[in-house]
C-alpha cells in the first residue's frame, strides 16, 4: 500500500511538471499566429503558395502539441506512446526550420527578426523540457550490457544499434521495397532508405561479417551517396540513432536542403543532401 502511495504521488508529480509545458506551447502558439500574420498580409504571393506556408505554421505547433499529447499518455502508463512523442517533436523542430525559411521573404519587415528569435527561443525551451522527460521516462542506460557493433538477424538480414541506448539505427536486408518489382538490398538508416542492388549484397555481409562499420560507411559512399552511412560519426566510429544523433535540418525559402548531423562528442558532419 505504501509503495503504491508513492507511485501515485511520483505520478501526480510528473503530470504536474508535463502539464507546465502547456505554458511553452502557448509561446509557440503565439508564433504560429505571428507567422500566419505575416504570409496572410502579403499579396504578391499566389495563394497556393500562402496556403501551403500557412500549412507548415499551423503543422510545426500542431505537432508540438501532439507529442505533448503522447507524453502525457507515456507518463499514464501507456510506454508505446513514448517514440510517437519524439517522433512529433523532431517534426515539429523541421517543420519550424521549413517555416523560418519560407520567411525570408519577408526580410524587409521590421519586426519579423524579433518574431524569429521569438521562435527559437520558445521551441528551444519546449524542446529542453521535453527531453528532460524523456530522460526521466526512459530506463537508466549506463546499467545496460554492452551493445553489440553489429547485430546478425539472419543470413540476410543485419542491423546495426546505437552505440549509446542500444535502438536498432540501421536495418539491411534482401526483400522487396515498397515501390519494388523484384527482391533488392533494402537499406534503412534514421533518415534515409533505399534500394540497392541485391548484387552488392555479398559485398556489403562480409564487411557486416567483420563488423567493419568504417567500411559499411565507405561502402555506402561508393554505392549510394557522398554522405555514406547516415547514422554513422567517422570521428567517433560509433552508430547513433536518430535520438542521440542530434539531427538539424536546413531549409531554403521552404525547400529542403540538407541535414546535418551532431554526435554526443560534438562532432558534426552532413548525413544528407
Amino acid at each position: 500500500m505504501l509503495n503504491e502511495t508513492r507511485l501515485n504521488k511520483v505520478n501526480e508529480e510528473n503530470l504536474e511538471r508535463i502539464w507546465q509545458i502547456r505554458d511553452y506551447i502557448q509561446e509557440l502558439e503565439d508564433v504560429k499566429d505571428g507567422f500566419i500574420g505575416f504570409i496572410s498580409s502579403d499579396d504578391d504571393i499566389d495563394d497556393s503558395t500562402r496556403n501551403i506556408w500557412i500549412s507548415d505554421a499551423k503543422e510545426f505547433y500542431f505537432s508540438t502539441v501532439t507529442a505533448w499529447e503522447m507524453l502525457h499518455f507515456t507518463v499514464r502508463g501507456m510506454k508505446n506512446h513514448l517514440d510517437d512523442s519524439k517522433g512529433f517533436l523532431y517534426r515539429a523542430k523541421s517543420r519550424l526550420a521549413q517555416s523560418i525559411s519560407e520567411l525570408k521573404i519577408f526580410e524587409q519587415e521590421k519586426n519579423l527578426s524579433k518574431l524569429i528569435t521569438k521562435a527559437k527561443l520558445a521551441f528551444e525551451k519546449c524542446w529542453n523540457a521535453f527531453q528532460r522527460e524523456y530522460k526521466l521516462i526512459e530506463p537508466d542506460i549506463s546499467i545496460m550490457k554492452p551493445v553489440p557493433r553489429v547485430i546478425k538477424k539472419s543470413n540476410h538480414e543485419y542491423q546495426l544499434p546505437c552505440s549509446i541506448c542500444g535502438e536498432i539505427a540501421v536495418d539491411y536486408r534482401i526483400g522487396v521495397g515498397q515501390f519494388d518489382k523484384e527482391e533488392k538490398l533494402l537499406y534503412r538508416g534514421i533518415i534515409c532508405g533505399t534500394s540497392l542492388n541485391k548484387g552488392l549484397a555479398n559485398e556489403l555481409f562480409e564487411i557486416l561479417e567483420n563488423e567493419d562499420i568504417a567500411g559499411i560507411h565507405e561502402f555506402m559512399k561508393n554505392y549510394h551517396s557522398n554522405e555514406g552511412l547516415d547514422a554513422y560519426c567517422p570521428k567517433c566510429d560509433k552508430i547513433y540513432c536518430w535520438n542521440h544523433y542530434k539531427l538539424e535540418e536546413e531549409w531554403d525559402e521552404g525547400f529542403y536542403d540538407c541535414t546535418y548531423g551532431e554526435c554526443p562528442e560534438g562532432y558534426r558532419r552532413m548525413i544528407d543532401d
